[in-house]
């Protein structure tokens, strides 16, 4: 069942994270899908477009390479956790969407076959500690 012009209202707003509500570190309890650490700031990010019927949700992290031979493992990973972090963005947006004064029904999402996708920027190759941003983007039918 498609979304009518109310719940597509109600979802922008759900996603939307330009004004009171950060992408990263969310109030006094830190980030909204990580652990609150001492001293710890979240190198996550999660973020989301609406393209019609469809939801693409964005995860990236800033991580560290240290040697060549494991980055792989390093970069695997932290796909995981960034899986991690989308399912908990879905899980997020559906419990504020089906909430009696948003859209007050339940909203589905569904997974997109073969809609995964993942980018790895390396950003100082030459240094010691070399960083890499490591994207993961899934896409997902709305209803």
């Amino acid at each position: 069942m498609p979304l009518n012009f109310e719940e597509v209202n109600v979802l922008g707003n759900i996603i939307n994270d330009t004004y009171g509500k950060g992408s990263t570190n969310y109030g006094e309890g830190g980030s909204r899908y990580t652990p609150v650490v001492s001293g710890h700031q979240s190198s996550v990010v999660t973020k989301s477009s609406l393209h019609g019927e469809i939801l693409t949700v964005t995860s990236l992290s800033v991580i560290n390479l240290s040697h060549i031979q494991t980055q792989h493992q390093e970069i695997a990973k932290c796909e995981n956790e960034l899986n991690q972090h989308v399912k908990k963005y879905i899980s997020n947006v559906k419990k504020e969407f089906k909430k009696k004064e948003n859209a007050g029904r339940a909203l589905k999402c569904k997974q997109i076959k073969n809609s995964e996708r993942n980018s790895v920027e390396i950003i100082s190759p030459y240094a010691e500690n070399r960083r890499a941003i490591v994207r993961r983007s899934i896409d997902f039918e709305v209803g």
